[in-house]
């Protein structure tokens, strides 16, 4: 376990050093290397077979998350859902929550709630309002995440501690 956190470590790391992220231009690349990352390095209470991820809005994210899938996670398939339609998230793994449709947390997490998701958002701060990771670009324009893990641990999902200290704020 040691070893492949430290992989994830230096892999975030290399990302970070090298893929600059300019406030008018996203990196999805990057965005998706992170959340297959984030998958890899969480634990979940169900095993259903695959690993789902679903991208709740239009987000390049999804295009670029298509190249990581057939990786899988942790020796399981990943299967991709891109919705507009909060009533079709049903229960992924992981909740991709995009820009335009940030506005759409309350309801995402009641719709969520009890259930083993991780929501992860593009928009900052939405880690406070309930979000499991929430992005954010800081002033050196690099992408960094902060983390809800209250909430992930009410949602009976656990992270590396190793991923948690890489985050900018841990609440």
């Amino acid at each position: 376990m040691k070893k492949l956190v430290m992989l994830f470590v230096v892999s975030i790391g290399i990302s970070l050093l090298s893929s600059r992220v300019v406030a008018q231009t996203t990196n999805f690349q990057v965005y998706s290397l992170f959340v297959m990352n984030i998958a890899k390095y969480s634990v979940w209470p169900e095993d259903n077979g695959e690993f789902e991820i679903t991208i709740l809005g239009k987000s390049k994210v999804y295009d670029e998350l298509l190249k990581y899938a057939d990786r899988g996670v942790n020796g399981k398939k990943v299967k991709l859902i891109q919705t507009d339609n909060i009533s079709e998230i049903g229960s992924p793994n992981i909740l991709y929550l995009s820009m335009s449709k940030s506005s759409l947390i309350d309801e995402v997490l009641k719709s969520t709630d009890g259930k083993p998701v991780m929501v992860v958002t593009e928009r900052e701060g939405l880690h406070k309002k309930g979000a499991g990771f929430s992005f954010f670009i800081n002033e050196s324009n690099n992408l960094r995440f902060d983390i809800n893990n209250t909430e992930l641990e009410r949602r009976r999902i656990k992270v590396a501690k190793n991923l948690a200290g890489m985050a900018h704020e841990v609440l």
